[in-house]
């Protein structure tokens, strides 16, 4: 870099536009030419001052180095020059001053020369005046710059093309062909590509225009004049250079707790086993909601059911919910975890669980708002990212039956053999992770606990609740519209009705579409809107002694056995069939592989339970559990039997090998399926 002034003739680069200083109209006005598009443009000294200071105008030289457009004609950046170099610049630049006011001949030159080089005795021979002469324009075009004085080697050599333009032509075709492919051949193979392609191009011409083969240094030449981030592109995927080359330059900030949280699915890497048998299950799901500002976990959710809208909504109600009866619950943990609240955004990826229109409803009616984060960046919500792998790797790996990061890690090692934590007891270890470790770690960008964060950073009055909890179940429901009729509402070929929707009835009309929420953990009851959103109920279904406790993923399942295996299509049979499947999965659990035992466990979901239930307790059949997931009810297992000639399309499973086939039919009469489940 060298210096430059406001003066006649100077070019200055206005928006990186050239333009060459004409002349000064009076004391405060410049004219300057446009050299592109020779514009004639007036400017005050103060508007070029002003300019000059926030970087929009730039004085252009020889020596200017621009980061945006590097000149590749100087090989070298400002301040790059070595030692030597840079001693040998300020040798030259004691050459060039001295000449700097003399006429440029031999005769002004020559005693000038001759004192500076008697003076310093360098370079071994007295230098010539047209080598000085050079030294001197080069020293004044470049704004006085000493690097200018710097040799410039990577000019040297020969500079024109070595090969003629078909084999350039040739080779490049060869890198768009092979190289630049997702397939991602070797150098090696996109060379040998394009000899091949020279040798037949060479068959056709005469001896005395043959072309010269290529080589491995042209190849590469050319595959280094591509854009890094296109060639990354060209052969992994433009989603993947997108990660590799994104750059960190801003991100989401946030002043206090609650402001914006984020929220996230992921397999634990560790096989559990159930509670009631010791049987291995599988990897259960982790839904996570984290605080942005404190770090704080403000929610979670384990469990079996796949991610899902059900999910969602249970982690949001523990998130927004006080953790009163932890300690009650789990009385090893030693900390409060004071950590709730609504928030005011919530940092969401594109999961279809999270495009719903039930999402919106409950979120918009805390007055939440929803923020996604771009298709395949999960940067845009790295908190929550970092601390499901933070968990996994404090409570999960290294630990017996981890199923470790990946296949590769595993290697021989049998998580299922290995197992030895069940479902409850690693729900348990979770909690205590998160409110005696992680929330009372110091956190390494806090340089504090999150715990003392958010503590000190939060009072009582700022914490936002909804305003009834019995409500919000009705408000993290699923939403559906329905039309009320005299039968009531029809939902999931089940009926609910009650004396408050008769009387909603007579007073707006016979027949009113409604808006209903459904906890589809539990299908006893649903919340109905009436029509001018003013008024809700809580309507019972007309046959609680089967929809009390029945997740809508059970009443499909018993739906389509009451369907299948009954020939019926109402709540009797469906009831029936609640009873014929929860047997089958008591008596057949004990021999199924891990794989059909993990999707058992979906079906039995939690236990729900009185206050003074052991944590450990499980319901003898899934009659009380509250999952919801998409697996096909016969999907469960897969039936190794033999044909029974009494019913086509039909098979058994015994339970015991050595049982004779007249006793199967009547023992396992409730667990036929067809082959094609």
């Amino acid at each position: 870099m060298g210096t430059s002034s406001f003066q006649a003739g100077a070019i200055v680069e206005i928006d990186k536009k050239p333009h060459q200083m004409l002349r000064m109209v009076d004391d405060k006005y410049w004219q300057l030419e446009n050299i592109r598009t020779k514009r004639i443009q007036e400017h005050s000294i103060l508007e070029l001052h002003k300019l000059y200071a926030t970087g929009t105008l730039v004085f252009a030289s020889d020596r200017l180095v621009s980061l945006s457009q590097p000149d590749k004609s100087l090989g070298r950046k400002c301040g790059s020059l070595s030692e030597a170099e840079f001693e040998q610049a300020k040798l030259r630049r004691l050459y060039a001053m001295a000449v700097m006011d003399l006429p440029n001949t031999a005769a002004a030159f020559a005693p000038a020369i001759s004192q500076v080089w008697h003076r310093v005795g360098k370079p071994s021979s007295m230098p010539h005046w047209t080598t000085v002469y050079r030294w001197k324009i080069k020293f004044q075009r470049a704004g006085k710059d000493v690097q200018a004085l710097a040799n410039n080697k990577q000019a040297q050599g020969n500079r024109s093309e070595r090969y003629p333009e078909e084999v350039t032509e040739i080779v490049s075709n060869a890198v768009e062909t092979c190289y630049l492919k997702q397939e991602r051949k070797t150098i090696q193979d996109t060379l040998d590509y394009a000899i091949v392609a020279v040798r037949r191009e060479n068959q056709l011409r005469p001896e005395s225009m043959l072309l010269p083969l290529p080589t491995r240094r042209l190849l590469r030449r050319i595959i280094d004049a591509i854009p890094a981030f296109d060639r990354y592109a060209a052969r992994y995927g433009r989603v993947a250079a997108t990660k590799k080359f994104r750059s960190v330059q801003a991100h989401r900030t946030t002043a206090a707790p609650l402001e914006r949280a984020e929220i996230d699915h992921t397999l634990l890497d560790m096989m559990v086993l159930d509670d009631k048998t010791g049987l291995p299950l599988g990897r259960p799901y982790l839904t996570a909601c984290i605080d942005d500002y404190s770090r704080c976990l403000l929610g979670l959710k384990i469990g079996f059911e796949p991610p899902s809208y059900l999910t969602v909504a249970q982690c949001l109600k523990d998130a927004f919910l006080p953790k009163s009866g932890l300690r009650e619950k789990y009385p090893n943990i030693r900390n409060d975890w004071d950590a709730h609240g609504v928030m005011r955004e919530l940092v969401v990826d594109n999961g279809a669980e999270f495009h719903s229109v039930s999402l919106e409803n409950a979120c918009y009616s805390l007055g939440i708002e929803i923020h996604y984060s771009a298709r395949k960046t999960p940067w845009f919500k790295g908190k929550i990212e970092r601390f499901q792998g933070t968990l996994n790797r404090a409570v999960a790996h290294g630990n017996p039956g981890t199923t470790f990061h990946n296949i590769f890690e595993k290697e021989e090692y049998d998580p299922s053999k290995h197992a030895v934590v069940r479902l409850s007891t690693l729900k348990e270890i979770v909690h205590t992770w998160v409110v005696d470790v992680y929330h009372q770690k110091p956190h390494r960008t806090l340089n504090a606990p999150p715990a003392v964060v958010w503590k000190n950073s939060i009072s009582i009055e700022d914490i936002l609740l909804p305003d009834d909890p019995v409500l919000l179940n009705a408000i993290m429901g699923r939403s559906e519209s329905r039309r009320l009729t005299h039968k009531g509402i029809e939902l999931h070929g089940l009926f609910y009705n009650s004396h408050e929707l008769t009387s909603l009835r007579r007073e707006l009309g016979d027949k009113l579409d409604v808006e209903v929420r459904v906890d589809e953990s539990d299908l006893g009851a649903i919340t109905v809107f009436s029509p001018d959103k003013k008024r809700m109920f809580n309507v019972h279904s007309i046959s609680p002694e089967y929809a009390n406790g029945l997740s809508a993923w059970q009443h499909r399942v018993c739906k389509k056995f009451a369907a299948r295996e009954l020939g019926k299509y109402d709540s009797t049979a469906w009831l029936e069939a609640k009873m014929a499947i929860s047997k089958l999965i008591e008596d057949e659990f004990m021999h199924k592989k891990q794989k059909t035992r993990t999707k058992i466990a979906r079906f039995k979901g939690e236990p729900k339970q009185s206050p003074n239930e052991s944590q450990t307790s499980l319901p003898q059949t899934f009659v009380e559990a509250s999952p919801i997931h998409s697996v096909e009810p016969y999907a469960i297992e897969n039936i190794v039997s033999s044909e029974s000639p009494s019913i086509p399309g039909k098979r058994f499973k015994p339970l015991f090998r050595e049982r004779l086939p007249s006793q199967l039919a009547e023992e396992n009469a409730d667990m036929v399926e067809t082959k094609h489940d």
